[in-house]
């Protein structure tokens, strides 16, 4: 089965040249009423009112309503009238208050755009499956990867990840480590997990192995005077499949030179701490597990203090999984 995209070149460089966005789709409050926005993104649903078309114009941030209306601009209204499901759109217009036809559940449900101008910048064929489906077939959102990475659970996915890297970086580099970047590709080193092997072409019959751990490197860094420094690194290893490791996976490497077992511990906990407030607005506080030790026979089950508003704390004693009490429990 094909699936084909129709670009519109034209209309999308006159259009870039004259406008620029403004906000993602997922941005606008009813704080905005009144404001002239720029939005660009993929038609999420279309609905024909007869008088008036609404879209949800969707993006990585979120979903906007969008409506063309006759006597705002016909032009746009018209056009309007030939979009469909993953038709990529610009569209400039003003923002206005939905009063009591707001949604409540979309961020962006106190508002709706009324759309002044519009263009196509490429029109889709019929998806093979609906975008915000989940249950969709696997192997058929594999097929179409694009498109299955046009979900909305999916782009959370990365954008967490996204996040976690960008606040291991801020706090790492505010405690005094530098990022350094190692090699891939390396001498074959026995002991560890199975390595991959890569051939050389410049040296038939001899192989790189591509590095399954990046602490390989550490004792030349720490005895160079790297004292403090962390990768964020890809790690390869051959082995069988288990439920916490793949053939590739990442690791954030942290190496410390002229400290205590406490001092690694206070840096890690705050790392986490940071992690789970940046990504979850948890705000993460205590060092129980550290105060009773690993071999103390009342070691937590959870170790989160929430302060997040609406959000119950997790404790020791609790016995409820609710979405904030989500800490897997120490072994």
């Amino acid at each position: 089965m094909s699936f084909i995209i129709h670009v519109n070149v034209r209309g999308m460089s006159e259009f870039l040249v004259d406008l620029k966005r403004t906000h993602d789709c997922g941005a606008l409050r009813s704080g905005d009423a009144g404001k002239q926005v720029v939005l660009f993104g993929w038609v999420g649903a279309r609905r024909d009112h007869g008088g008036c078309v609404f879209i949800d114009l969707r993006d990585r941030g979120g979903i906007t309503q969008i409506v063309f209306e006759p006597h705002v601009d016909a032009a746009a209204h018209a056009l309007a009238g030939e979009l469909r499901n993953e038709f990529c759109v610009g569209i400039a217009g003003v923002v206005q208050e939905r009063g009591g036809k707001r949604n409540p559940n979309l961020l962006t449900g106190d508002i709706e755009v009324s759309a002044k101008r519009l263009t196509i910048f490429s029109r889709s064929e019929t998806p093979p499956f609906e975008i915000g489906d989940d249950a969709a077939n696997e192997s058929i959102r594999l097929k179409h990867r694009y498109l299955d990475l046009r979900r909305p659970s999916l782009q959370k996915n990365f954008l967490v990840r996204s996040q976690l890297y960008q606040t291991t970086r801020r706090y790492l580099a505010a405690n005094g480590f530098a990022e350094i970047e190692t090699p891939f590709m390396v001498k074959y080193t026995p002991g560890g997990a199975r390595n991959f092997l890569v051939p050389s072409r410049l040296n038939p019959g001899q192989f790189y192995a591509l590095a399954e751990s990046p602490q390989i490197f550490k004792q030349l860094f720490m005895v160079s005077g790297f004292d403090r420094y962390f990768q964020i690194v890809r790690c390869f290893r051959d082995e069988d499949l288990r439920l916490d490791r793949q053939p590739e996976f990442t690791q954030i490497d942290l190496e410390m030179s002229f400290v205590t077992e406490d001092d690694v511990q206070r840096t890690v906990e705050g790392l986490v701490a940071a992690l789970w407030k940046d990504t979850e607005s948890f705000w993460v506080t205590g060092r129980s597990w550290m105060t009773r030790g690993w071999n103390s026979p009342q070691r937590p089950g959870r170790r989160i203090n929430s302060a997040r508003t609406g959000r119950p704390s997790c404790s020791s004693g609790s016995t409820a999984r609710s979405p904030a009490c989500s800490a897997s429990p120490i072994p």
